[in-house]
């Protein structure tokens, strides 16, 4: 059958519902079958007198009646200078020496019970809670010694509280079953309530401080909402003490149970499914919602004769405002969870159930409720603070998912990052090794015409003039090997120039004292030669070639020309220069008057072209050349 997607949606959201309710029912069944004693006492009306705060009785001992209304108990309008009321309640015992207790299903303020006359309650019993409104239970096992065969009478002097007198349903029987059923009411209605409250707060707290994406934020909001309020009206009644106005009590819990609808209604509509409410008119609900219960409220503080009609008819309305609303935000997460399919499957189911119990809680506070699968059961335990321990964690839950399924994300995230991280690397390996293939070919290419170039100027003239000598025939044997010499010293420097590319300056000057003191010492002169260079210098091959051009004709020089018995050349260079080169001789120094031949001009020029100066100084004990470069200096042309 084909159906079209809206009544797929509507098909789907219906199936939802109901599996939410069939989560719903057994769990409300099976809590009021635990909390409930089967001996609960069915009697139509009980009666009382009223007491003064001394517990005297007052208004003429006359005898008042307390009738049953519904299944919440007992109630009848205040009486005049009341502080208590003494509650008679007259029952039968078969068998005196049963264990035989008294329970009650919410706890009041009882000051004293007693049973034939004899006190078989304390006075001034401690509570768990000190609130307006006890919520809990209460168990008083009764003294057999105290019990008779037959007719006996119980009295319970109850503190007036509210705008009504009221006695809770009750239960006299046997001892253990009303203990047994006393704690799981206890545990229902003041354990669970308090962990709810804290659970409610922490799940607020966790999710304030987390930084939302800016789409999940309004749902985080509208939870946090929803979270604070449903704690706060289980807190205002079970926490606020007795000796605050009651009105004001009333009044904070109308205004948080009202707040559980509009937040319900925010987080259904957040949710993603259809906007029913449009945005404008919930900020509108929002603020009007203070003013609406403040006003009865300080009406009836203006009028006592019609305050109690007028907060027994405002906490009515506000139980319909919330139930219509928490009925509707039920229907929408519904849509919400057909439409989205399984994602926040859980907390959606959850957060519906939740709040068919608020519909149920306070339904059950206008209506007679009884089991869906029992119609004797009644539904009588609140359930408001009850649901406060799923609640949060079902949050709490739900944002561990959230985290989990981010964390997730990143770790796919990262994986395909990872992925393209490789894939990119991949191609710019490639890319690189194309890029140092080509510039290997345009080094190659560059050295090769820089060797090129440097043979040409150098050897190239040399041997070209040296030829022209030889055809003209003014060439002596002897000239002719100075011409070879010279042309092979340069090749060599040619080459050292190279090596230092790889080696740098400090094995240059190394290879180059290698290479010249075997010379000098053929020739009977001694060679000092100290180079303290820094290993990690490196000038290039051309700025080298002009280095060693230059200590190659100052060395040539001083041997050919000097007379000298000893040459001295002394290097340094820090690994940020400046390179600072002595090549000094004890000779018999230049002449005087002398002029600057080709061999001076060519290591001036070649100290220009590298940035730097070349210094002489000369004597009767000698001549002493000094070059200075700096490191940064340009790649001469020349």
């Amino acid at each position: 059958m084909n159906l079209s997607p809206r009544m797929r949606s509507w098909l789907l959201a219906a199936l939802f519902l109901l599996f939410s309710q069939m989560l719903f029912w057994p769990l409300v069944d099976f809590a009021e079958r635990i909390t409930r004693p089967d001996e609960i006492d069915p009697r139509g009306e009980i009666t009382f007198t009223a007491l003064d705060e001394n517990r005297k009785v007052i208004a003429g001992g006359e005898v008042f009646t307390a009738k049953r209304q519904k299944q919440q108990g007992y109630y009848a309008p205040l009486v005049p200078g009341a502080a208590y009321a003494r509650f008679a309640i007259p029952f039968d015992v078969a068998d005196p020496q049963a264990p035989t207790g008294f329970y009650m299903s919410l706890r009041d303020d009882v000051a004293e019970v007693r049973l034939n006359g004899m006190i078989a309650q304390p006075e001034v019993t401690v509570s768990r809670q000190q609130g307006s409104v006890n919520v809990g239970p209460h168990f008083v096992p009764l003294p057999p010694a105290a019990l008779r065969k037959g007719a006996n009478l119980l009295e319970l002097d109850v503190r007036v509280t509210g705008t009504v007198n009221d006695f809770p349903t009750f239960a006299i029987g046997d001892a253990d079953a009303l203990a047994r059923a006393h704690r799981w009411r206890t545990f229902m209605l003041l354990d669970l309530p308090l962990a709810g409250i804290a659970l409610q707060l922490f799940t607020v707290l966790l999710c304030a401080v987390v930084v939302w994406p800016r789409e999940d934020r309004p749902r985080i909001n509208a939870i946090m909402l929803l979270l604070g309020l449903s704690a706060a009206s289980t807190a205002v009644l079970s926490y606020i003490p007795p000796t605050w106005p009651f009105a004001i009590t009333i009044g904070l819990y109308v205004l948080s149970s009202a707040g559980i609808g509009l937040a319900a209604i925010h987080y259904a509509q957040s949710d993603g499914a259809v906007t029913l409410v449009p945005e404008r008119a919930l900020r509108w609900a929002w603020l009007a919602l203070p003013v609406l219960v403040a006003v009865p409220m300080a009406w009836g503080h203006l009028e006592p004769a019609s305050a109690p009609a007028l907060i027994a008819a405002t906490v009515k309305a506000s139980f319909w405002f919330v139930s219509a609303l928490c009925a509707l935000a039920a229907l929408l997460l519904a849509l919400a969870a057909a439409r989205g399919g399984m994602a926040a499957w859980f907390e959606r189911m959850v957060l519906t159930v939740s709040f068919c119990f608020f519909i149920l809680d306070r339904l059950g506070s206008i209506f007679e409720l009884h089991s869906l699968f029992d119609a004797s059961l009644p539904l009588t335990l609140p359930w408001s603070p009850i649901v406060g321990v799923p609640l949060g964690l079902s949050m709490i839950l739900s944002l561990a998912r959230q985290a989990s399924e981010a964390r997730r994300t990143v770790v796919r995230s990262n994986e395909i990052l990872a992925a393209q991280l490789t894939e990119q690397n991949a191609k710019l390996e490639a890319s690189y090794e194309a890029q140092k293939q080509l510039l290997q070919r345009e080094v190659m290419l560059v050295e090769r015409q820089r060797i090129v170039r440097d043979m040409h100027d150098g050897i190239g003239g040399q041997l070209l003039g040296l030829m022209m000598q030889v055809r003209g025939g003014g060439a002596s044997p002897v000239e002719v090997e100075q011409g070879l010499q010279a042309s092979i010293a340069d090749l060599r420097l040619i080459v050292d120039s190279m090596d230092s590319a790889e080696e740098g300056l400090a094995e240059t000057m190394r290879s180059f004292e290698h290479r010249v003191r075997p010379q000098v010492e053929a020739a009977g002169i001694a060679l000092d030669f100290v180079a303290e260079v820094d290993e990690s210098l490196d000038l290039g091959p051309r700025p080298t070639l002009q280095l060693l051009r230059i200590l190659q004709e100052a060395v040539t020089n001083a041997m050919r020309h000097s007379r000298a018995r000893r040459i001295a050349v002394a290097g340094s260079a820090g690994a940020q220069g400046p390179i600072r080169i002595t090549i000094s001789d004890n000779g018999t120094g230049l002449p005087e008057g002398y002029r600057r031949g080709r061999g001076l001009t060519s290591m001036e020029t070649r100290a220009r072209n590298l940035g730097g100066a070349l210094t002489i100084v000369t004597g009767s004990e000698g001549t002493c050349l000094t070059l200075e470069v700096p490191v940064t200096a340009p790649d001469p042309s020349a």
